[in-house]
């Protein structure tokens, strides 16, 4: 049986230099805002709910996913929020799943957070953790630095309501123009050429067509820090009991997990989120291309929107950052594009791991910058192959030196956007 204590080095979120940097993969829960009583909200819900967690988070969602409401004042959402996520306990719950706790017996399991860790592990982690004194197993306690990059984004997402006789009117100016295009023989996105309109048929509709939203993403953070840490370790850490050493009958008889177990349930002040900050935007009307109805116009809608949320809360707030591995150095590559933002003016700096053996934890130096080659830049947007898009076709994005030389860089080296 694996018995957890408190980790004799800092748990805590730790801010460094300028140039050194302590990578940790982040973990996102993300919610939606429902209004059942505005129009396209069922097909929002429904959208919201087929998308999957993006992929440079870990996904960290819980069982509720949708918190419904009548108010539109944003202000008044974000109180509504705020009362959903300490009423629930969310900040505990999210600690819950990290240790994947058991509801009937109240015990733990490492594994989420070993494993967790062990993904995160670069190419460079492991150079580096093979020359260290504790070698590769080291690597698994670095899923407990992320437990502090824990976040909750919460989507307040409205239906912009464009009165029927402006979309009656947006609909005949699109038909026209687009046979306008045809005629001419130009093909473009903007204008909706004929062609593109005849290949998506009858199923979207020219309400569906224009259809646009207003979102408001509110991001939370888990807090996680020393104290927290020595507390959960020490006053309620404990194993499942396991088939073969613990029986439920044997559990029931030690007052002492009993009472960790109950003193775990009835704390409603050690584990909570911290508000960090938000982002409103209104969506892009979609492009139709390779849409052939309704529920992709809606699930490419809110992706998007979703996603530029994201991108904007980053650049907002360092600690929400995606930070990836270079996926190769000639040329020069990492798996990130379009949707985490990258554009021809974005710059990052290229970060070399270095082992600490007075904390026994890596950080990272900064060996050069770069910066994307216009023209190849990944673009990994949702649905953006069908549309036929711009560098979709690509499997990654590539970069050119801004400083720094090649000779310095390396395969699995992290990468991270700065101002």
């Amino acid at each position: 049986m694996l018995l957890i204590t408190a980790p004799a080095v800092s748990l805590a979120a730790q801010e460094q230099e300028n140039d050194v940097f302590s990578y940790r993969r982040s973990s996102l829960y993300s919610i939606l805002v429902s209004h059942p009583n505005q129009n396209m909200d069922d097909e929002i819900v429904d959208a919201f709910m087929a998308l999957e967690t993006p992929d440079k988070y870990n996904d960290h969602d819980l069982s509720v996913k949708v918190i419904t409401t009548n108010i539109k004042n944003r202000n008044q959402v974000r109180s509504l929020v705020d009362g959903f996520l300490r009423r629930n306990q969310v900040a505990k719950r999210m600690v819950s799943k990290w240790f994947s706790r058991s509801k009937e017996t109240g015990g733990f399991d490492p594994w989420l957070v070993l494993n967790r860790g062990m993904y995160d592990a670069t190419a460079a982690d492991v150079s580096m953790a093979e020359q260290s004194v504790r070698g590769i197993s080291s690597l698994a306690d670095k899923g407990y630095e992320l437990i502090d990059n824990s976040f909750v984004v919460v989507n307040d997402i409205q239906y912009i309501d464009h009165k029927a006789n402006a979309n009656t009117a947006a609909g005949i100016l699109l038909f026209l123009g687009a046979m306008a295009d045809a005629v001419a023989g130009n093909d473009s996105d903007d204008s909706g050429s004929f062609t593109q309109l005849a290949t998506l048929g009858a199923t979207i509709s020219l309400m569906i067509a224009g259809f646009q939203v207003n979102i408001t993403s509110h991001l939370y953070q888990l807090e996680w820090n020393d104290a927290i840490a020595d507390k959960f370790y020490t006053e309620y850490y404990y194993d499942k009991p396991l088939s073969d050493s613990l029986s439920m009958a044997q559990f029931a008889a030690d007052g002492t997990l009993a009472a960790k177990k109950t003193a775990y349930e009835n704390d409603c002040t050690t584990f909570n989120l911290k508000y960090v900050g938000s982002y409103k935007a209104k969506s892009n009307k979609p492009v139709l291309r390779g849409l052939y109805n309704d529920v992709d116009v809606f699930r490419k809608v809110l992706a998007r929107a979703i996603d530029k949320n994201i991108v904007m809360l980053q650049k907002k707030y360092d600690q929400f950052k995606v930070k990836v591995p270079l996926n190769s150095v000639e040329p020069l590559t990492a798996q990130i594009g379009m949707k985490e933002g990258v554009t021809a003016k974005s710059k990052y700096e290229v970060l070399m791991p270095v082992f600490d053996e007075a904390t026994g934890k890596f950080k990272y130096t900064r060996r050069g910058v770069i910066a994307p080659v216009p023209g190849k830049i990944w673009d990994n947007r949702y649905m953006a192959v069908e549309e036929q898009a711009a560098g979709s076709t690509l499997q990654a994005t590539e970069f050119r030196i801004v400083s720094g030389s090649k000779a310095a860089f390396s395969e699995g080296m992290l990468i991270r956007e700065i101002k």
